[in-house]
């Protein structure tokens, strides 16, 4: 059983008061500071909520080139061309991609 709010839930609600009720407050640098911290908040938040299912991803695309592999070696097989037509492998990465841009960029609300 998982105690509510999560972790991520939490800082979520600090990101949310940091940026729409103290950062309006503050003018120049304070107010930079803020919006950045806001910022780096969220981005803990959501790698909380999604880490896992980005981590999952990647070793799953390592997984294609050899159980044994790391991202270092998962790299230098895709340099040398050996699994240009690996659709696995790149579905994975695509799924892997899309799921750490979503955790340090997401799309703006409402979209």
């Amino acid at each position: 059983m998982q105690d509510e709010p999560s972790g991520a839930e939490l800082l979520d609600v600090a990101r949310q008061v940091l940026s729409r009720e103290i950062a309006p407050t503050l003018t120049g640098r304070p107010r930079y500071l803020a919006a950045m911290v806001a910022n780096a908040i969220g981005i803990v938040a959501r790698e909380i909520e999604h880490g896992a299912a980005m981590r999952d991803a990647l070793a799953r695309a390592v997984s294609r080139i050899d159980p044994d592999a790391t991202t270092a070696d998962l790299a230098a097989a895709i340099r040398a061309g050996g699994h240009d037509a690996d659709a696995d492998l790149h579905a994975a990465l695509v799924e892997a991609t899309e799921t750490a841009a979503a955790i340090w960029k997401p799309p703006p609300p409402g979209q």
